[in-house]
C-alpha cells in the first residue's frame, strides 16, 4: 500500500488523465469502432455489419493547477537516477517529501482552491459488432482514478514539504471541506445501441451500457466541516473543531495477488442517443476484398454533416466490505505530531495516528465502520461533429461532472474539447484543443496507422515547450475486423 500511496504522491508532485479522456478525438472519430462506447454508449462501428476489436489500449495522465515544472523535455524529468533517488533508501533521514523537492524542483503557482486528477486505464480484450440497426459489445478495463478538490495553499505545501517547513510555521487554514479520493477497480461493461428510427435526412441511435465493477483499493480523506489547522512548528499541527473522514480498502499485501484481491463489488451504468444529419439518403457502399469468391462482402457506410450525441457516464458504486475501515471525526481537537510521516508511511500509519491522536478525546464523537460505498465519477458528454469536407472533421467534446448522491464519491474532470482531425480508413491526425477545469488550455496530437494510434493532449510540454501542470499519454491496438479476406 506504501507504493500505492508514493504513487499518488508522484501524481500531485509530477504533474503529468488526461486528460486522455476523449482520447484527442479519437474516441469520436468515424473509426473510433469500440473506443466510441467510452463516451457514448450509442456511438457504434463505421461499416455496416463490421466488427471492431480493441486488443490493448492505454490512458494515463495527471493534472493539477498548483504545481508545474519548468519547460523541458519529459525525458529529463522521466529517467533512471531521478526514479532511483526516490524510491532508494535515505542514509541521510531526508524524508519523502525532501526527495521529491529535491528531484524535481517543483515550482508553485497555488490558487485558493488547488486541484489533482490522476487516472491510468488499461483496456482489456474489446470488441463491438453491428447486425442491422442493433450493435452488441464488450469492454473490459483495469482503472485506477485520484482526485482531489478544494485543496487550500497551505495543504498543498504540506503534503509537498511537510508541517516543519519554513513556509507553514506560524500560518493557519481552512480546509475548504477539501475532498481527496482514490478508486482501483476492474469494468467489464455490456453494451448494447439500437437505430430506432431513420428516413432521407436523419437516422437516431440510442445506447446503453451495463457494467460490473471489481473493486481492488480505495482511500478516502474529506474534511465536512472547513476545519480549522493551524502549523505550530516541530512537524506539529493544532486541530480545532475539525470533522473528517478517513477510510480505505485495502491490505498489507506482499504478492500481486493480495494486492489486486476484491474488496468489494458494484455496478454501473451509461445511456446515450445521437441524431446524424447525412450528407445525402442512402448510405455509401463498398467492397471488401473484392478478388474473392462472390466478389467479397459489401459494406455501407453513411457519409454525414453532422453528428449530435449526449450521454450520461458512469452512474454507479462501488460497495467495499472486506478489509476496510471506514472512520469519522466530528469535533477533533489538540495537536498532531509528524502527520505528514504517517501519511507517506501508508494508510495503516496513518489511521493508527489520527486514532491515538484524537479518538480518545472527551468532546470527539468517533465512529468505526468496517465498509463503505463509494461512488464513481458520474459526468454528462456532450459530442458534436462537423464534416468540413471529404476527410476533414472539426469535433467539439464537452464533459462535466454531475454532483454525486452519497457521502463518497469520485469526481470527473471538466474538459471542453475542440479537436480537427483527418482520417481516412486505415491513418488518421488528431489536433485537439482542451480546455481543463474551465482554466487550463492544452494543444495535442494524435495519429493512427493501421491498427496503432497514439497521441497525448499535452503536446507542448512534452517536447519542453511549456511549463508542465498537466501530462498524458495513450496508445493501443485496434482492428477493424471487417477489413480482413473473408470477413
Amino acid at each position: 500500500m506504501n507504493k500505492i500511496i508514493i504513487i499518488l504522491v508522484t501524481g500531485l508532485l509530477f504533474s503529468l488523465k488526461v486528460n486522455g479522456q476523449f482520447l484527442g478525438g479519437l474516441q469520436s472519430s468515424n473509426q473510433a469502432g469500440v473506443l466510441g462506447v467510452t463516451v457514448n454508449p450509442s456511438h457504434t462501428n463505421f461499416l455496416s455489419g463490421g466488427t471492431d476489436f480493441l486488443a490493448f489500449g492505454l490512458s494515463n495522465s495527471i493534472l493539477n493547477n498548483g504545481f508545474y515544472l519548468d519547460a523541458k523535455l519529459i525525458t529529463g524529468y522521466v529517467n533512471k537516477s531521478i526514479i532511483s533517488s526516490i524510491t532508494g533508501k535515505s542514509t541521510d533521514g531526508e524524508s519523502i517529501n525532501e526527495k521529491f523537492d529535491k528531484a524535481y524542483n517543483i515550482r508553485r503557482s497555488l490558487k485558493d482552491k488547488n486541484y489533482i486528477f490522476a487516472d491510468v486505464t488499461i483496456y482489456g480484450p474489446s470488441f463491438l459488432m453491428n447486425f442491422s440497426k442493433h450493435s452488441f459489445g464488450i469492454v473490459t478495463a483495469l482503472k485506477t482514478n485520484s482526485n482531489t478538490i478544494n485543496m487550500p495553499k497551505e495543504m498543498s505545501i504540506f503534503l509537498l514539504k511537510g508541517a516543519e517547513t519554513v513556509d507553514l510555521i506560524g500560518k493557519e487554514t481552512r480546509l475548504n471541506n477539501v475532498r481527496s479520493n482514490t478508486m482501483v477497480y476492474t469494468d467489464i461493461a455490456l453494451n448494447y445501441s439500437y437505430n430506432f428510427r431513420e428516413n432521407f435526412k436523419y437516422s437516431h441511435r440510442v445506447g446503453v451500457s451495463l457494467h460490473y465493477l471489481n473493486g481492488i483499493n480505495s482511500i478516502i480523506f474529506q474534511d465536512n466541516n472547513n476545519s480549522k489547522w493551524s502549523f505550530i512548528g516541530d512537524s506539529s499541527i493544532n486541530f480545532e473543531n475539525s470533522g473528517f473522514n478517513f477510510n480505505y480498502a485495502a491490505a498489507k499485501a506482499t504478492t500481486i495477488g493480495e494486492l489486486l484481491a476484491s474488496r468489494g463489488s458494484g455496478f454501473a451504468f451509461d445511456i446515450g442517443y445521437s441524431v446524424t444529419k447525412k450528407k445525402k439518403g442512402r448510405p455509401t457502399r463498398k467492397t471488401i476484398c473484392p478478388n474473392i469468391r462472390n466478389l467479397g462482402k459489401i459494406r455501407e457506410f453513411q457519409e454525414f454533416k453532422w453528428r449530435f450525441g449526449v450521454s450520461l457516464m458512469d452512474i454507479g458504486f462501488i460497495r467495499f466490505t472486506e478489509q476496510t475501515s471506514s472512520n469519522t471525526y466530528e469535533n477533533a481537537n489538540g495537536v498532531t505530531k509528524n502527520l505528514d510521516q504517517s501519511f507517506y508511511a501508508g494508510v495503516f500509519a496513518l489511521e493508527r495516528q489520527l486514532f491515538f491522536n484524537f479518538a480518545g478525546n472527551p468532546n470527539t464523537n468517533y465512529v468505526v465502520d468496517n465498509k463503505y460505498t463509494q461512488y464513481t465519477a458520474s459526468r454528462v458528454n456532450v459530442q458534436f461533429d462537423y464534416a468540413l469536407k471529404r476527410n476533414w472533421f472539426i469535433n467539439f467534446n464537452g464533459t462535466h461532472r454531475l454532483p454525486i448522491p452519497g457521502d463518497f464519491g469520485m469526481r470527473a474532470t471538466n474538459i471542453m474539447s475542440i479537436t480537427a482531425r483527418r482520417e481516412r480508413e486505415k491513418s488518421g491526425i488528431f489536433i485537439p484543443l482542451n480546455i481543463v477545469e474551465y482554466q487550463i488550455p492544452s494543444l495535442g496530437f494524435g495519429f493512427k496507422v493501421g491498427p496503432f494510434f497514439m497521441g497525448t493532449n499535452h503536446f507542448l510540454e512534452l517536447i519542453g515547450l511549456r511549463d508542465i501542470k498537466g501530462v498524458d499519454l495513450y496508445f493501443g491496438l485496434k482492428f477493424n475486423l471487417s477489413n480482413f479476406r473473408g470477413a
